[in-house]
C-alpha cells in the first residue's frame, strides 16, 4: 500500500507542479503560455532573486568593459609591436565576446530498455512525449531536448551524410557476419544483431541482412532522403509534435518511408515551463554500451560534451551489470577535460520487484516498505562502489567526491500512476531539484569567473597606463633590481641576496599536481598484466615484439609524451607570466604610453567584484 492516497498525491502534484506530471494546462493557447512564461519561472522565489542579482552584476560588468574598451582601443592600437599592448587588446576583445552561459548538457547513458526515455519524459512532465522502449518500440538515434521561451514545439531532424551511411552500412554488415562466431555472445550482442537486421530491412527490404556490403552499397534505398539532409518540424502542442517526430526517432518494422535508420540525431525544443530552467539540454542516447562500434563511438563523443552524466540502469540489472562499469569508467575519463563536473547513477523502475520472493529473506509488512528497503540497499552498495572508483581516478579535492548523494532510485510508472510510492519517494522531483541546483551553481561560477577576469584586466590596464609608486623597504635593498632581473629572465633568477627565484615553477605547481594525480598512475602499469589481457586477441607475430620489450618501450614513450606535455604547458605559462609581470612591474623602465583614464571603471568593477564574492556568496548553494 502507498503511504498516501493516490488521489491526494495527484492533487498535491497539481498544486506544487501545475504543469508537470501531465497536469500541465494542455489546453492553453500558445499566446497565453507566452504571456505567463519568464526566464526563471522554474525556480523558487529566493533562487529567482539570486539569479537576477547575478544577471545584473554580469550586465553591469559588460557595460563597464565596453566603456573601457572604447576608451582604450585607440591608445592600444598605436603600437602593435609590444607584446604587452597586444595582450591587453586580445584580452579586452575576448572578454567582450565571451558568452553569457554555455548550455548545461545532461547525458543519459544506459543500455536499451534501461528506462532512459521514460525517465526523461517524467522529468519533462510529459508522459509519452518521446517513444519509450517496449516489445517493438525504442529510440533509434540521439535526441537532444531543451526548453526555450518559444511559443511552440519544434524539432530539427539531422540525417547521415552519404559517407557516414557507408560507414554505418559497413558496420552493420560486419555485426551480422560475426553473429554466432563470438565465444562471448550475450544479450548485448544479440540486441546489436537485431538492430542491424531491422535497419537493413527498413531500407533495402526483406532478406537484406543476407546480402554483402558491396551488394547493398549498389542497391537503391527504398526511401527518399531529403536533399539538404535536414527536416524541420513545428507544432502547437506536445502530442502533435510527438506524432510528427515518431517516424524519425522510433524503431519501426512496418510502414513506408522508414527514414529512422538514416537519422543521425534530433534536436527538440519545447516551450519553457515551471519545471526546468532554460539552458539545460538533455541528451537521450540510444543503446549506450550495446557494443555496437558506431554506437560506442557516438556515446563516447557525447560524453565529452556533457556537464553532467547520468548512468541509467534498471533495478533488475543494477546490482551487477558490466555495462555500468564500462559507462562509469568512460564517464570518469571526461572529468580531466573540464567539461564534465558532475556524475550520478539513476536506477530506474524502482517499484519493480517480486514481493513474495523478497519477503522470503526479509520479513516486512507490505510492498511499500519492501521497495524502499530494497532501494536503499541498492543505493548503499552502488554509492560505495562509485565513490571508490572516483577516489582512485580523481584528485582528492574534486567537488563530486563531496556530494551527499551519488545514486537515485526512481520510478516513472509510480510518478504517473501512484500505487505503492508517494510522489517524493519516486525521486523524480528530487532530480528536478538537482537540475536547478546544477544550473544555479554553474551560473554563479560563470558570473564570478567573468567579473574576476574583467577586474583583473582593468587592474593591469590601469597599472600600465599610470606612473608607478613602488615603495622600498630599507631592509630589502636591491629588491627592485632583483624583481627587474626576474622579469627580464622570464621569471627565473638566482640572486646572491635571495634564494633562487622561480615564479614559473611556483605558479605551474597546481597544474603539475593535477596532471600527476590524473595521469601519474599510467606509468605504474606493468607489462605482464597488460599482456595477459591482450594475448587472446593479438596475432602470434606480436610475441617477437614482446620479447623486444614492446611494453617497456610503450611505457617509456608514454612517459616522454607526459614530460613533453608538461614542458609545453610550462612554456606557455612562462610567456603569459612574463607579459603580465611586465605589465605589473616594469612600467617605469620605458617611455610612457598614454592610456585614457579608467579610474572610474576600475572602481565600478571593484565594487561589483566584492558584491559578488562577499555579499551574494553568503547565500550558499547546496551541492546537488
Amino acid at each position: 500500500m502507498a503511504s498516501e492516497n493516490p488521489t491526494d498525491i495527484t492533487k498535491q502534484r497539481e498544486l506544487k507542479h501545475p504543469r508537470g506530471a501531465e497536469g500541465e494546462n494542455s489546453f492553453e493557447t500558445p499566446s497565453k503560455r507566452q504571456k505567463k512564461r519568464n526566464k526563471y519561472q522554474a525556480f523558487e522565489p529566493e533562487e529567482k532573486e539570486l539569479l537576477k542579482k547575478y544577471e545584473t552584476c554580469e550586465s553591469q560588468a559588460r557595460k563597464v568593459l565596453n566603456r573601457t574598451y572604447d576608451k582604450l582601443f585607440d591608445d592600444l592600437s598605436q603600437d602593435d609591436t609590444q607584446k604587452e599592448i597586444n595582450y591587453l587588446k586580445r584580452r579586452l576583445i575576448s572578454l567582450k565576446k565571451k558568452t553569457s552561459l554555455d548550455p548545461i548538457r545532461i547525458g543519459f547513458l544506459g543500455r536499451t530498455g534501461a528506462g532512459k526515455t521514460s525517465l526523461l519524459n517524467a522529468i519533462l512532465g510529459k508522459k509519452l512525449f518521446l517513444p519509450v522502449s517496449g516489445s517493438s518500440v525504442c529510440t533509434s538515434c540521439v535526441v537532444q531536448v531543451n526548453t526555450s521561451r518559444t511559443d511552440q514545439y519544434e524539432a530539427t531532424i539531422h540525417f547521415l551524410t552519404d559517407d557516414e551511411w557507408k560507414e554505418e552500412l559497413k558496420n552493420l554488415v560486419e555485426i551480422l557476419s560475426k553473429n554466432g562466431h563470438d565465444d562471448d555472445d550475450d544479450d548485448d550482442d544479440s540486441g546489436c544483431v537485431n538492430d542491424a537486421i531491422e535497419k537493413l530491412r527498413a531500407l533495402y527490404g526483406e532478406g537484406a541482412e543476407e546480402q554483402g556490403y558491396e551488394t547493398l552499397l549498389h542497391t537503391n534505398l527504398q526511401v527518399t532522403v531529403p536533399t539538404k539532409r535536414i527536416i524541420a518540424i513545428k507544432a502547437q502542442e506536445a502530442k502533435e509534435l510527438s506524432h510528427k517526430l515518431d517516424p524519425y526517432i522510433r524503431v519501426r518494422d512496418e510502414g513506408t518511408d522508414q527514414l529512422w535508420p538514416l537519422v543521425k540525431y534530433a534536436e527538440v525544443t519545447i516551450p519553457g515551463s515551471e519545471i526546468l530552467p532554460e539552458g539545460i539540454i538533455f541528451l537521450d542516447i540510444p543503446g549506450t554500451g550495446d557494443f555496437n562500434v558506431k554506437r560506442d563511438e557516438m556515446w563516447k563523443q557525447s560524453i565529452n560534451t556533457c556537464s553532467v552524466i547520468w548512468i541509467i540502469s534498471d533495478t533488475e540489472r543494477a546490482k551487477g551489470e558490466k555495462i555500468q562499469a564500462k559507462l562509469l569508467e568512460e564517464s570518469i575519463k571526461a572529468f580531466p577535460g573540464g567539461v564534465c563536473t558532475d556524475i550520478a547513477m539513476v536506477v530506474t523502475k524502482s517499484d519493480k520487484m517480486d514481493l513474495e520472493e523478497y519477503m522470503m529473506y526479509v520479513p516486512l509488512e507490505n510492498e511499500h516498505d519492501a521497495i524502499l528497503e530494497r532501494n536503499q540497499d541498492i543505493k548503499n552498495k552502488k554509492e560505495r562502489l562509485i565513490k571508490e572508483k572516483l577516489q582512485r581516478k580523481l584528485p582528492p579535492d574534486s567537488e563530486v567526491l563531496n556530494k551527499p548523494k551519488l545514486v537515485y532510485t526512481v520510478s516513472a510508472r509510480e510518478f504517473w500512476d501512484p500505487r505503492h510510492l508517494s510522489l517524493e519517494e519516486t525521486e523524480i522531483l528530487e532530480l528536478r531539484d538537482y537540475l536547478r541546483m546544477i544550473y544555479l551553481k554553474e551560473k554563479q561560477k560563470l558570473v564570478k569567473d567573468y567579473v574576476t577576469e574583467v577586474w583583473g584586466i582593468h587592474r593591469l590596464a590601469k597599472n600600465y597606463g599610470s606612473e608607478p609608486q613602488l615603495e622600498r623597504n630599507d631592509g630589502y635593498r636591491g629588491y627592485h633590481k632583483t624583481l627587474k632581473a626576474v622579469c627580464l629572465k622570464d621569471g627565473i633568477y638566482a640572486s646572491r641576496r635571495f634564494a633562487r627565484i622561480d615564479f614559473n615553477e611556483s605558479l605551474a605547481k597546481p597544474i603539475y599536481d593535477k596532471v600527476g594525480s590524473i595521469f601519474g598512475t599510467a606509468s605504474k602499469v606493468k607489462g605482464q598484466g597488460s599482456y595477459e589481457q591482450m594475448k587472446t586477441i593479438l596475432m602470434e607475430g606480436i610475441e617477437n615484439e614482446v620479447k623486444n620489450q614492446m611494453f617497456e618501450k610503450a611505457k617509456s614513450k608514454m612517459e616522454f609524451q607526459f614530460r613533453k606535455l608538461q614542458s609545453e604547458i610550462l612554456e606557455k605559462l612562462k610567456e603569459k607570466i612574463s607579459i603580465v609581470f611586465n605589465l605589473v612591474f616594469l612600467r617605469q623602465e620605458r617611455a610612457a604610453i598614454h592610456l585614457a583614464d579608467i579610474e572610474n571603471e576600475c572602481k565600478e568593477i571593484h565594487d561589483i567584484y566584492f558584491k559578488l564574492h562577499y555579499d551574494y556568496s553568503q547565500k550558499k548553494i547546496p551541492i546537488p
